[in-house]
């Protein structure tokens, strides 16, 4: 148990009642402001299917049953090849408790989940420009780094997007009640 400004951050496996804590605490680290070619999208998904299907990859560290972070990951079996890979794809520290220790405790924990499962080789990845990660990641023993390229593609200007996007809109005002004036009463003739 590390000690944080004096008092202890337990580890532990994840929860059901954490997925909200831990939902909120990614909506705020993962933002698109702050990593706008995060090719992965955090929504309310992304804890709930990892725990889903890979709970015992799912971590959680906490003190005074305060969230201070988690890590969420799965375990990748290769078809055809005996190796089994460990993803790390998502690890998070709530601010407030940032270079306490809580990121290599969690990395500590799932990394013994992975080799529990049998894993021989654990990754993770991060943004090419997120040095406090890469720092992190080399500290516990992500050594072999790598460099890929993610692209995008904006869509809006595409043609075919702008034509179903008037198709829509146009579908939108055939579905939308016809209402008469406001305060127009039909009177009756006698």
């Amino acid at each position: 148990m590390k000690k944080l400004n004096g008092k202890s951050v337990d580890v532990r496996e994840m929860v059901l009642e954490d997925l909200a804590a831990v939902y909120a605490l990614g909506e705020a680290v993962f933002t698109a402001d702050k990593w706008p070619s995060l090719y992965r999208t955090w929504d309310e998904y992304e804890p709930v299917s990892l725990f889903l299907s890979d709970g015992q990859f799912c971590f959680v560290a906490e003190r005074d049953g305060r969230l201070a972070g988690f890590a969420l990951g799965s375990l990748i079996d290769k078809r055809n090849s005996a190796w089994s890979y460990g993803y790390l794809t998502w690890l998070a520290v709530d601010p407030g408790f940032k270079r306490g220790g809580v990121a290599t405790r969690l990395i500590a924990a799932i990394t013994d989940a992975f080799i529990d499962a049998g894993a021989r080789m654990m990754i993770a990845d991060t943004d090419a420009d997120n040095a406090v990660a890469i720092r992190l990641f080399h500290k516990n023993g992500f050594l072999r780094e790598e460099r890929h390229v993610y692209l995008s593609k904006n869509l809006v200007q595409h043609p075919r997007y702008r034509g179903l996007r008037k198709k829509k809109e146009k579908d939108k005002e055939k579905e939308k009640p016809k209402v008469g004036l406001r305060g127009a009463r039909s009177k009756k003739k006698p």
